[in-house]
């Protein structure tokens, strides 16, 4: 069954389901989103009985165009009886898509036992390559979009065993590959965001461990070899996942639970590459968990995203950046108010 992407006017869309709950697989979180060579979109996500339970797969539905939905979803990655989990995309620039994702492969072992693994499509996602290990490191996990510099690639991660964030850099196209040094921080960290800033910085945004309370924000001015040391940012976290990406007019989008407690609401904010957040948008508000963002643009300059809804199915929402333009002042911000529901995007 297929879920449908309507638009109204002035290019504002509304909110949908990839797909409903599933009843074989009633758990679904951790969303993953390309936007392919011809303007559709991919979406993959972990979904199962639980979090980590030996049925879990990966899961995958296609975008064509907003008037024709979302098509049903299939299995994309299934490792009989371990569990997968953390898909994430790379859309290389000759066409090829790459799915890094984990194979919990140590039993009874949790996401501390997972391996990291890559595989490859060379026709936008309808078969792949068997899957190739990258490092034989347990614990060593994907969550956020690799950047693509002129002559690197850098793929953000982290260690599960220690709350330590890690960047796996590829000089030679991805036939082999390095870990840099780790990010510390006081609470530890996961879940690195990155962007390339003007004049080549790269910008990492962390989420916090402990009870969270706000996101934490590292530098490289080489290539993602080196970070500056870690400091929190004003923006608040309840140690849950976020997005953060650089849009093609240059400015920042953030996806994130604007909360240092719970995960909702669930805000998108905008900024310059100064990281003045100063406008934000709130997808939802609600009691319950939305969680887990991950953000895209099409050539069409339409920001996209997909997340975490209730843990029950992963949803998916379209908006302009100037809708993100005209949202309230983030120091301003009262959810409740500032809401998808009463203010459609």
């Amino acid at each position: 069954m297929c879920s449908s992407v309507a638009r109204t006017g002035g290019g504002l869309p509304l909110r949908a389901p990839v797909t409903a709950q599933l009843l074989d697989r009633p758990f679904a979180h951790c969303a993953t989103l390309a936007v392919l060579p011809d303007g559709s979109l991919l979406a993959a996500w972990f979904a199962g009985s639980y979090e980590t339970a030996p049925d879990v797969a990966i899961l995958a539905a296609r975008l064509d165009a907003p008037g024709v939905g979302w098509s049903a979803p299939w299995v994309l990655v299934d490792v009989p009886g371990y569990s997968v989990g953390q898909p994430v995309f790379l859309a290389r620039p000759a066409g090829e898509l790459w799915l890094f994702f984990v194979v919990i492969e140590g039993r009874g072992s949790g996401w501390t036992g997972a391996l990291p693994y890559r595989q490859r499509s060379s026709d936008g996602g309808r078969s792949w390559t068997d899957r190739q290990l990258l490092l034989d490191y347990p614990g060593l996990m994907f969550r956020s979009r690799p950047l693509i510099l002129a002559s690197r690639i850098v793929v953000p991660m982290y260690d599960e065993n220690t709350w330590q964030s890690r960047m796996l850099t590829s000089d030679d196209g991805g036939q082999s590959w390095r870990l840099a040094a780790p990010i510390d921080s006081p609470p530890g960290n996961i879940h690195p965001t990155l962007v390339q800033l003007d004049g080549g910085r790269l910008l990492a945004y962390l989420r916090p461990g402990g009870k969270g309370g706000a996101i934490w924000r590292t530098e490289s001015a080489d290539g993602g070899e080196t970070w500056s040391d870690p400091a929190p940012t004003p923006l608040p976290n309840p140690n849950s996942g976020f997005d953060l990406l650089r849009l093609q007019s240059g400015r920042l989008a953030l996806a994130f639970n604007n909360s240092d407690q719970l995960r909702t609401p669930l805000c998108v904010a905008l900024a310059r590459q100064d990281e003045q957040w100063d406008r934000v948008r709130t997808l939802e508000d609600a009691l319950g968990e939305f969680s887990y963002p991950t953000l895209a643009q099409t050539h069409d300059s339409q920001i996209h995203v997909v997340y975490t809804y209730r843990r029950r199915h992963i949803q998916y929402a379209s908006f302009s950046e100037k809708w993100l333009e005209k949202g309230m002042a983030i120091h301003e911000q009262d959810p409740r108010r500032d809401s998808a529901v009463s203010d459609p995007f």
